[in-house]
């Protein structure tokens, strides 16, 4: 199920994309980055229940499901696990929102 997911995400990084979800108050361990002009992050779950992170330039306060309009972009840090001998980074998928709408 979540297979699909990332391999959409991969395949239209850079791309604007439209997606439906519900801000999260379960959080999942993400990297999070600090965009100066998108000052809001939040947890995001997608309706088959893949979370991401996304950044918006105001707070997003749905109570229900949100339509996101963003571009996707590549983010990666380097596992607090690794060690110099076999350095291991994590990649995931992160959501720049341009535009949002609270849905019933």
């Amino acid at each position: 199920m979540y297979e699909e997911t990332r391999k959409f995400l991969t395949e239209n990084e850079g791309k604007t994309v439209k997606l439906v979800g519900k801000i999260s108050n379960i959080m999942w361990q993400h990297i999070i980055l600090s965009l100066e002009d998108y000052p809001y992050f939040n947890y995001f779950d997608l309706e088959n229940g893949f979370q991401i992170i996304i950044y918006s330039k105001e707070e997003i306060n749905c109570p229900n499901k949100v339509e996101i309009i963003g571009k996707i972009i590549a983010v990666n840090s380097e596992s607090k696990k690794s060690n110099p001998e076999n350095r291991k980074i994590l990649y995931e998928y992160h959501i720049v929102v341009e535009s949002w709408k609270c849905i019933n």
